[in-house]
């Protein structure tokens, strides 16, 4: 982006009609619009270049007489909102060059534009010598104008902070869910710890001789014991793995491939009970399977992946997904998840990652589980994501994933 480079001074002809197609203008006499015309300074701003930022000093009033420009402003938070774009005959500026005040936006060209700038000493003497009723429609639009943006302003505003929140509330859905399948999970290895302790109490109860048989069984509940209480501890650890990194956002050294395993072992309860069978195609080389990134951020990614798969694929029940684990290239992994079931129209493809966007709102579905996948692939993973779908003969998400992803 062309951010510091100044704009260009030109000087073509501009006649009071032309001025007459900026609505805020158009009220006033000929004369008036002449004087404007021949005293206002012309510039031009290439695509992507800024053309004030957000708190400089006012320089005065902006006719578009080419091109367009966006609208964007930093809110108490640091967070960057789009207000809105303009284009040819529109203006703006005119309020922090009226009131001397700091510009309350940063604007840049989003085509290659042409404007006029009218300064505020020109703009307040052509302000002066017109009539109540010109001064008048010029507030009278400058006021529309104002409002439209700053609602512009307030639906982006609540926008995002509605996002941010259902995207929280969504992201806390898939951990109790986990939660539930874990508490499932763990209660077969405590159920055979019980059935293998009540064993060794009855054979010890009473003070017989150890015959080889009663040893024998002794040892098989010991056994029994050791394993499941082993397989109890694996869940929590794999659990609290996850849920510690879904709250903290750690970057680790990791071994790719035991994630997936881990993710897959956690929703297990949920995908049993839904016929759904997970298969895991692990194409990479142990030297291969180490991985700088963050636990947390993909586990969630595969949660949604998975879910979605409940959800949508399968609706009825019964299918199978695969997960394939393979590099791409040197520098990255490729992680593939496919399954063949329902499939995505072609007309929803475009809209999958849209915030919001679902065809399955009466089957629980919320818009936010691919939204939440797109956002943490590309922005916390610095990957990409593509998908590759015919409706009727299942979907397959494609996640590249960089090997060390950048702080």
């Amino acid at each position: 982006m062309l951010l510091d480079t100044p704009m260009i001074k030109k000087k073509k002809s501009i006649t009071s009609e032309d001025l007459r197609k900026f609505s805020c203008l158009a009220s006033f006499s000929k004369e008036q619009l002449e004087k404007v015309a021949e005293n206002a300074s012309q510039v031009s701003a290439k695509s992507n270049q800024v053309v004030f930022r957000q708190g400089e000093d006012s320089e005065g009033l902006y006719l578009i007489l080419k091109g367009s420009v966006k609208f964007e402003r930093d809110d108490s938070k640091n967070e960057t909102i789009n207000t809105g774009e303009f284009a040819q005959y529109q203006s703006f500026g005119e309020v922090s060059a009226l009131k001397r005040e700091p510009r309350q936006a940063t604007v840049t060209a989003l085509t290659d534009a042409d404007f006029l700038i009218v300064d505020r000493a020109l703009l307040l003497e052509v302000i002066r010598k017109s009539t109540p009723e010109e001064i008048a429609d010029f507030f009278s639009v400058l006021n529309d104008q104002t409002r439209k943006m700053y609602d512009a302003q307030l639906i982006e505003v609540l926008s995002k902070r509605s996002l941010a929140t259902q995207m929280e509330v969504e992201k806390q859905r898939a951990l109790t869910q986990m939660v539930a399948g874990v508490a499932h999970e763990i209660n077969t290895p405590l159920g055979v710890i019980n059935t293998a302790v009540a064993i060794m109490a009855r054979e010890l109860a009473s003070p017989s001789e150890i015959t080889t048989q009663r040893a024998a069984d002794i040892a098989e509940s010991l056994e029994l014991i050791r394993r499941n209480v082993e397989r109890a501890h694996a869940l929590v650890q794999d659990f609290k793995k996850v849920s510690v990194s879904q709250l903290v956002a750690e970057k680790e050294k990791l071994n790719i491939a035991e994630i997936v395993s881990e993710i897959v072992g956690l929703m297990s309860v949920s995908l049993r009970k839904n016929s759904i069978s997970v298969k895991i195609v692990d194409k990479l080389k142990p030297e291969e399977k180490s991985w700088i990134g963050y636990r947390g951020f993909l586990s969630q990614v595969l949660i949604n992946f998975l879910s979605n798969a409940e959800r949508y694929a399968y609706p009825t029940g019964g299918g199978q997904v695969t997960i394939t684990l393979d590099l791409e290239d040197e520098d990255h992994f490729r992680l593939a998840v496919s399954d063949h079931g329902s499939g995505i129209p072609k007309e929803n493809q475009a809209r999958i990652f849209e915030p919001f966007f679902t065809t399955g709102r009466a089957l629980g579905g919320t818009g936010l589980g691919l939204a939440i996948v797109h956002n943490l692939v590309t922005n916390a993973l610095k990957g990409e994501i593509k998908i590759k779908s015919q409706e009727g003969k299942g979907a397959e998400f494609i996640v590249i994933l960089p090997r060390v992803v950048a702080d």
